[in-house]
């Protein structure tokens, strides 16, 4: 064919070719809240297509974890395809990877009707912001924070977007101006079944008193700002109380009045309060018992211990006396710390503090009858 009729056949139209199909755009959209979302929140997200020839594009999403834009994880968590999602962060990287998920790699892939693919893919990074971890902080001591006494602290730690064993904790134990020596071991905190929040203890023995600051900080190790957070406890040590009576029988006359004795009469101290040394006597290994010592003033004599009675009570029989007769009956306490009770013989109450109602001794004074 000459080269004339070649060019009247594409003249006439008998060659026809197809139009070419061209790229579909794409656009990534967040849609609000765009704040950097943490772990365990939604996050959702729309696909804007455009096509020039207006055909249908059809949409692949990819979602990978990752700690930063160099350490993402090798496979997607999440793939879908549609217009909009709702994307998930993660709680936890692949097991195959380390660290904790500080962001997420999201893909856009596109294709039209006819197979046009649009490029470059389409990628989104979002950052992962990160819940401090929460902490509460208690103490409990069964001996009133006294000096040489243990006292238990306890840590309850939880993490909304973590673990609740994940943060790590550091104490500092913050001693009075006089800086008294103390010991500070672990101790084991029985499981409470609450699976959102970790509790761990320790147990302070003071060997001095004034103000103790315990000052405990949990970590997440995500090294922001808000990875840690910090509480103290304070813990007032003070010296072992003086014991006090509470409870006795019979009851004491006012003097000058005096109780009247007709038959055997058992006089008894029921409660000692002490912090540390109580009665009736608390099976303890640290806590002790009350010192009780008797004394009896006759007529005609002087006031006389009471040998061999150690006890919370003693008994008095009238016929061993004569009626009319005026007896003295005194019980005196003490606890671990020696107190001398400085009150003259005469006084018939005394207290080794200048809280009066609190009394280490108490007598009866009784007739004979």
């Amino acid at each position: 064919m000459s080269r004339f009729a070649l060019i009247g056949l594409v003249l006439s139209g008998c060659f026809y070719t197809d139009p070419i199909n061209q790229r579909p755009s794409l656009d990534i959209v967040r849609l609000p809240p765009v704040a950097d979302p943490y772990r365990g929140d939604m996050v959702s997200l729309k696909a804007n297509a455009n096509d020039p020839e207006g055909y249908n594009v059809w949409f692949k999403w990819r979602a990978y974890a990752c700690t930063d834009e160099s350490d993402c994880d090798h496979a997607p968590y999440f793939e879908k395809s549609d217009e909009r999602i709702d994307l998930m962060v993660p709680m936890d990287r692949d097991p195959t990877s380390t660290g904790a998920v500080r962001a997420i790699h999201v893909f856009l892939e596109g294709v039209d009707d006819y197979g046009a693919t649009a490029r470059p893919i389409q990628q989104l990074w979002i950052g992962v912001a990160d819940h401090a971890p929460t902490l509460e902080l208690r103490a409990g001591s069964g001996y009133g924070n006294v000096v040489n006494t243990p006292i238990n602290v306890y840590a309850k730690v939880g993490d909304q977007d973590d673990k609740p064993e994940t943060p790590q904790l550091s104490w500092i134990v913050y001693t009075p101006t006089n800086n008294p020596a103390y010991e500070f071991v672990d101790i084991t905190v029985p499981d409470d079944g609450d699976t959102k929040h970790k509790q761990y203890g320790k147990r302070i023995t003071p060997h001095g008193t004034g103000k103790f600051t315990i000052e405990v900080t949990a970590d997440d190790l995500l090294g922001s700002p808000t990875s840690t957070v910090t509480q103290t406890i304070e813990l007032n040590v003070g010296d072992d109380r003086a014991p006090c009576l509470r409870q006795l029988t019979p009851l004491v006359a006012t003097a000058p009045a005096a109780l009247p004795m007709a038959e055997p009469t058992l006089f008894q101290v029921h409660v000692v309060e002490d912090d540390l040394d109580p009665y009736p006597t608390i099976n303890d290994t640290i806590l002790g018992t009350t010192q009780f010592t008797w004394s009896l003033l006759a007529p005609g004599g002087s006031r006389q211990v009471l040998t061999g009675v150690t006890g919370n009570s003693v008994a008095l029989d009238p016929a061993s006396y004569q009626p009319g007769d005026i007896l003295e009956l005194r019980v005196e306490i003490a606890d671990r710390v020696p107190r001398q009770i400085m009150c003259a013989d005469s006084n018939a109450t005394c207290s080794v503090i200048s809280d009066n109602s609190c009394l280490q001794r108490q007598t009866w004074r009784v007739e004979v009858r």
